[in-house]
């Protein structure tokens, strides 16, 4: 069973039940995804991974990981990986005649499927653990076996829950304060009026304040320090109007305020971002034999493995992590003839969305649903649920939802439409913002 054709799916059968509804959750490494799905984004991420500059990002990614020790991984389903191990040491037992000599060499790659080595052969590997090629074998074999059983299955299929929603937001929080300016539309010949006026005053009061700081010879009349003078009339003005300090200040805001006005700031809010969409979903999960037991299990194991990062190095004392999987949500029907008989592969579900990539933000199982634990004869638990939380890692546009943008298969061209309902300005920058395909809605 290759990893590709490995699908996790509960109950049995379930996208060949007629007129189902059901979920397709797929899953990607983060560089898969990158060099795969988001390379079809007509978005500044599809744009970067089309690129050269992508290849020399990555470069630099990985010698990065080397120079701090985390190299090529080793917990990948390579042949190599699987099959030949790095050791210190090997030590090895000999007979001769009735004696056993034991013998041990240098460190060395040793291939653990050679049928000319003894599984009782004993090695030290890089990381200082002791083991026997035997006991490689065995962990190979479990490996095997859990890729098997589904654990690193790319997609899980489970029936659509209880309740589906999903929303969209946007920011309009830029704001932007005409103020006095609005008057300048109305009456242009008035507000030129106060500018004058107010620039004026203003200068003049500059000047003099100017030339009182520099202690030149203006702020001396008659042998009278006249900067003291208007500094001490400005303290008595105010010890005069406000003797209690409780009053508040005399401004024009305030004293229009008094007459019952209040100041028109005529703000305008422009748009300024998309809010990322999110995904919550619960799930109730009833075992009625021992396999569909197994598949919970599994596919709960499915979830955690792809939420956590990994290391490079395969070690958890590794100074630089991967990035955990990302998922792909698709909700699919299964489309039937009058007669209830499936027409081919079910389809994407004609009112409900398929995302971009999302991360996995947040996973909660339930083992007491019904506030008491219950177990079976094996342990087992009959009722879990599971709540699962997406985010969307790429803000959406017009554009994702027209169908503008499509990846050629013929010929791997990005063909760019015509998006309709375009205004005449209104224009803001496009962050296509990333939290460091086909079309959603």
């Amino acid at each position: 069973m290759t990893q590709k054709n490995t699908v996790i799916e509960y109950p049995t059968g379930l996208s060949s039940i007629p007129y189902a509804s059901f979920l397709q959750i797929e899953k990607y490494s983060y560089d898969e995804a990158q060099k795969t799905v988001a390379k079809s984004f007509n978005d500044a991420l599809g744009s970067f991974n089309r690129s050269k500059i992508s290849d020399v990002v990555r470069f630099g990614g990985n010698r990065l990981a080397e120079a701090y020790g985390s190299g090529t991984p080793t917990d990948n389903f390579t042949d190599y990986a699987l099959n030949e191990y790095k050791t210190e040491k090997i030590v090895t037992k000999e007979k001769r005649g009735s004696r056993t000599f034991t013998s041990t060499s240098g460190g060395k790659t040793i291939n653990i499927t050679d049928p000319n080595v003894d599984p009782s052969t004993r090695v030290v590997l890089k990381n200082g653990e002791v083991t026997t090629v035997g006991q490689l074998m065995q962990k190979k074999q479990d490996m095997i076996d859990k890729k098997n059983k589904g654990l690193m299955a790319e997609r899980c299929m489970l029936p659509l829950p209880n309740e589906f929603q999903y929303k969209y937001g946007a920011d309009w929080n830029n704001e932007f304060k005409l103020g006095t300016l609005a008057l300048a539309a109305d009456e242009a010949g008035k507000f030129a009026a106060l500018a004058t006026v107010g620039g004026v005053a203003g200068a003049g009061l500059q000047f003099a304040a100017g030339k009182l700081s520099q202690g030149s010879n203006v702020a001396k009349v008659g042998g009278v320090d006249t900067t003291k003078l208007v500094q001490g009339f400005t303290s008595g003005a105010k010890t005069a109007t406000d003797p209690l300090k409780v009053n508040s200040p005399l401004t024009p805001k305030n004293l229009a305020g008094l007459a019952g006005l209040a100041p028109n700031e005529n703000s305008i809010q422009f748009f300024e971002r998309m809010q990322g969409r999110e995904f919550s979903f619960r799930f109730e999960l009833a075992a009625r034999n021992k396999k569909e037991s197994n598949r919970i299990i599994e596919i709960i194991e499915w979830f955690k493995r792809g939420m956590h990062p990994n290391s490079k190095s395969g070690r958890g004392s590794a100074v630089m992590l991967t990035f955990p999987d990302v998922f792909v949500l698709t909700p699919k029907f299964v489309k039937c003839t009058e007669e209830g008989d499936p027409l081919g592969d079910p389809i994407q579900h004609p009112m409900m969305p398929r995302t971009k990539l999302c991360a996995l933000t947040g996973l909660t199982i339930n083992t007491t649903p019904f506030g008491q634990l219950q177990t079976v004869f094996d342990g087992t638990i009959p009722m879990v649920t599971m709540e699962l939380m997406f985010k969307e890692t790429t803000k959406l546009t017009r554009v994702d939802m027209e169908g503008a943008s499509y990846t050629d298969k013929r010929n791997s061209k990005l063909i760019a439409g015509t998006p309709t309902g375009t205004s005449e300005g209104g224009f803001i920058a496009n962050e296509d913002a990333a939290f460091t395909g086909e079309v959603s809605f």
